[in-house]
């Protein structure tokens, strides 16, 4: 069997998981009214980029003129994406449905505010103290945390252990059924990635360890710029992007100095972000994206050189759930898919 046609087949195994998982489960303080609105969207049928660093589509327009800044993908072929100003989007297969804000708030507090743990289970917490769940179509009424102060970050394993972190240092779990009281962190969280609700790593001011019950103190570990984004295969295996256009990798103990895979700096003014977004579906394959509208790969030993697939515009997020499937977004309102 080709490479292709095993591909095709685990997407549409995966798919039909999706339509039965999505048919008969429901999460706490689900809603039943519809807020989805579906758009046919034309997807490439063929590939126009191709590198190191995978195989890319065209542009898929999902907001025109909107910044996408999260994209989060729980299974190949679904996705959910948010926006800087909070509105919700999804991309099943060639479709695009606007689902609407997920709370109805201000812009979002931190751009990695939407995790989706399985395909029938994500969570939002764009608002400073509120978390709404996704059931499989559309947004359920939001849950406040009362003593949180402007979440940032979220990450989601499943419908039992979703973790968050806001901007006073204050983090709170939830464990199916309600949210703890706050497990101290250290400060605001540009992302945070979890294997399971006893291993997780913050991209803070320098990063920190979750350990079931509490955070370590961020290390200062990269003085050449700030940590965007984090991404843990297993427990001793994690990426971080920065700014500069490095990456800083976990081997279970401790953080590696960090290491330049940028050949070029990052833009100035609006676009200055480097390398902006990581994504590891395992610990030989890894897919990072930067401001110059770049994706680079790593193979288990490697880092590729960047393969540019969105000319003009800057990468903001990227999330890879197989490694045959990665899905990024820009600030055009574009998503570009990799198969």
């Amino acid at each position: 069997m080709t490479r292709r046609a095993s591909t095709l087949g685990a997407i549409l195994a995966a798919l039909a998981l999706l339509f039965l998982a999505a048919g008969c489960s429901q999460t706490p303080g689900s809603s039943s009214a519809p807020t989805t609105k579906t758009t046919p969207t034309t997807r490439a049928t063929t590939t126009t980029t191709a590198g190191p660093a995978g195989s890319w589509s065209k542009a898929i327009s999902i907001a025109p003129n909107t910044n996408l800044s999260v994209v989060t993908c729980a299974a190949p072929a679904s996705c959910i994406m948010g926006s800087a100003s909070g509105q919700t989007y999804r991309l099943f297969l060639d479709k695009v449905s606007a689902l609407g804000p997920a709370i109805p708030s201000p812009s979002p507090q931190g751009v990695a505010y939407i995790s989706c743990g399985v395909s029938n289970f994500c969570a939002a917490a764009p608002n400073l103290n509120q978390v709404a769940f996704l059931d499989g179509s559309s947004w359920g009424p939001p849950a406040t945390i009362s003593a949180a102060q402007g979440i940032t970050a979220i990450n989601c394993t499943g419908p039992t252990f979703c973790i968050t972190i806001d901007g006073e240092g204050n983090s709170f779990a939830y464990d199916g059924t309600g949210w703890s009281g706050n497990l101290g962190a250290w400060g605001a969280a540009n992302q945070i990635s979890c294997v399971s609700p006893s291993f997780c790593i913050a991209a803070e001011g320098g990063p920190s360890v979750f350990n079931g019950s509490t955070w370590t103190q961020p290390g200062n570990i990269d003085s050449q710029g700030q940590l965007n984004s984090v991404s843990c295969a297993s427990t001793t295996f994690c990426v971080i992007v920065d700014s500069n256009g490095d990456v800083l990798t976990w081997n279970g103990a401790t953080f590696s100095a960090p290491a330049s895979i940028a050949t070029e700096p990052p833009l100035n003014g609006t676009d200055a972000s480097g390398m902006t977004s990581v994504s590891c579906p395992t610990t030989t394959l890894c897919r990072a994206v930067d401001s110059l509208g770049r994706v680079f790969g790593w193979n288990g030993s490697t880092w590729s050189a960047g393969t540019l697939i969105d000319n003009g515009h800057a990468l903001t997020s990227i999330s890879c759930p197989s490694v045959s499937y990665c899905v990024a977004v820009d600030r055009a309102g574009n998503a570009f898919v990799s198969t």
